[in-house]
């Protein structure tokens, strides 16, 4: 008996072993499996946009050179405003440091004193940001686009017997070349060929608006070429080069720690990737770590943003507000150096405060009050050439494709994204 008890109590015990085992705590499910099905959403959704874009104008794909203006601004939206606008706008901002290369327009920046004067430089930054998100950004069939591309042709117009019109084809080749060409490095997808070709349709329109369009090659191909006959005839190194580009260096040190200038000025040489642009504006050769440390940066960021992030679901859209006084204010987050045309609200000095280490906010000497196209440039010339610009802009409503007896809209750039 004795001996059956023991029995039993050691087969009790090895039957309820396993069952008082402490079970496995749920996260050790849940988190892994919510994990992976965000990864699994984010692939599933990374390329939805693009896919949806290339089928509505999948009549276009044999043939994109045959889009109108209108249809190449839709496309443009979805890497400007959506995929790829971090790139997209440091391509362009990266473009205009390269036009300072060229030995025939410097000499005219630096007698201007726009680009060389630490007073002026700031708001000449602020004022060529805001006239290429109207052009690039807006609708430049409305009256707001109409006055900033007639105010940008008479501010070109008061030096047009010292300005090579060639030098306009050469900036507008990089404005459509290098933007795709750092995507296409460094983003999480390249641009397709339709948002390529789709970005010359609509330079190609602003050139015709601005008077040079005989001169604008028709294909990206073409266009590739002439830029490098002509870097290879007009860029070079002259001293006007290096005090544009040094003016411009000093102006994205100004916010920096002194500490860190050195470490910086080492950055900015490395995002100038091509020798004969460095030596043309007088800088020497990137430190290998620079060179290592800027591209590390550009293409972990682009893998982080492939694998990890969701679509944008909200565009990215720098376009300056209406105010109630009918001006045009800009976000504290889309200043690039000076909070010209900010409002001076406690919200924008916060933001301001932040961004810059309290080194600068809206009112004061940047007076806070918006704008409006016509004004736009230099302070000496804000209330010069209003009759002449809005004469102009009127003028321009010809320009418009029309459909039917309306004027065609870009229409919605959440359209194609979901």
């Amino acid at each position: 008996m004795k001996a059956l008890h023991n029995f039993t109590r050691s087969d009790t015990m090895v039957d309820l072993g396993p069952l008082a085992a402490p079970a496995h705590p749920p996260w050790r499910i849940i988190v892994p499996t919510a994990i992976a099905c965000y990864l699994a959403i984010v692939q599933l959704l990374r390329f939805r946009a693009v896919r949806i874009l290339e089928r509505k104008y999948g009549a276009f794909m044999s043939d994109p050179y045959s889009l109108n203006y209108k249809q190449a601004a839709e496309i443009m939206r979805l890497h400007q405003l959506y995929d790829t606008p971090f790139l997209f706008y440091f391509g362009t901002q990266w473009a205009l440091v390269k036009s300072y290369g060229m030995a025939t327009g410097t000499p005219l920046l630096v007698k201007t004193r726009q680009l060389c004067d630490a007073g002026r430089v700031g708001r000449r930054a602020e004022d060529t940001a805001i006239l290429l998100i109207e052009l690039l950004c807006g609708d430049i069939d409305s009256e707001r686009g109409r006055r900033a591309t007639a105010r940008l042709n008479w501010m070109h117009g008061r030096y047009e017997a010292r300005i090579v019109r060639t030098d306009y084809v050469h900036t507008l080749a990089l404005f459509v070349l290098e933007p795709a060409r750092w995507i296409d490095r460094y983003d999480w997808r390249p641009l397709t060929r339709l948002e390529k070709v789709a970005y010359l349709v609509y330079w190609r329109e602003l050139a015709r608006r601005m008077g040079f369009l005989e001169l604008v090659p028709e294909t990206l191909e073409a266009l590739e070429e002439w830029k490098q006959a002509y870097e290879a005839e007009h860029m070079y190194f002259i001293p006007q080069n290096r005090m544009v580009a040094e003016s411009t260096v000093d102006l994205f040190l100004r916010g920096m720690p002194t500490l860190l200038h050195g470490v910086m000025r080492s950055l900015f040489v490395s995002f100038i990737d091509e020798k004969p642009v460095r030596d043309a504006l007088g800088f020497p050769d990137p430190a290998p770590w620079a060179v290592a440390l800027t591209t590390g940066f550009f293409r972990l960021r682009g893998l982080a943003v492939r694998y990890f992030f969701l679509p944008r679901a909200v565009p990215m859209d720098p376009l300056a507000r209406p105010g109630k006084d009918g001006r045009l204010y800009r976000e504290a987050r889309f200043v690039g150096f000076e909070p010209w045309y900010v409002a001076n609200t406690l919200y924008n000095r916060v933001m301001l405060w932040l961004t810059s280490g309290g080194k600068v906010a809206p009112g004061g000497k940047y007076e806070g009050r918006g704008y409006v196209p016509e004004e736009l440039g230099p302070a000496e010339l804000e209330n010069m050439g209003r009759e002449e610009v809005l004469r102009e802009a009127e003028g321009m409503k010809d320009f418009a494709v029309l459909r039917g007896n309306e004027a065609m809209g870009v229409g919605c750039p959440m359209g194609f994204g979901f």
